[in-house]
């Protein structure tokens, strides 16, 4: 298994993964997508990462907020974790 943050790292230089997750739209996706990679954690604990990782930064890389926001995930984010990406 790897850690939320190893596999956020992953997606970061992984066209192929930002792609996949910019199609997720729903909570139970997402659970499945890091199932899927075999990411230790849940789906509330992926969220508070980017969360984090989003302050420690200031914010995203443009192609890492696009994968967060992009075409799926971004309003569902907010609804469930009140979280601000972008």
């Amino acid at each position: 298994m790897k850690t939320i943050e190893e596999f956020i790292k992953q997606i970061e230089g992984s066209e192929a993964l930002k792609n996949e997750l910019k199609e997720i739209k729903d909570k139970d996706a997402l659970a499945a997508f890091l199932k899927k990679y075999d990411v230790e954690g849940t789906v509330e604990d992926f969220g508070k990462a980017i969360k984090a990782k989003t302050e420690a930064e200031g914010e995203l890389a443009d192609d890492a907020a696009e994968a967060v926001a992009g075409g799926g995930i971004g309003g569902w984010f907010r609804q469930w974790f009140g979280l601000d990406l972008w």
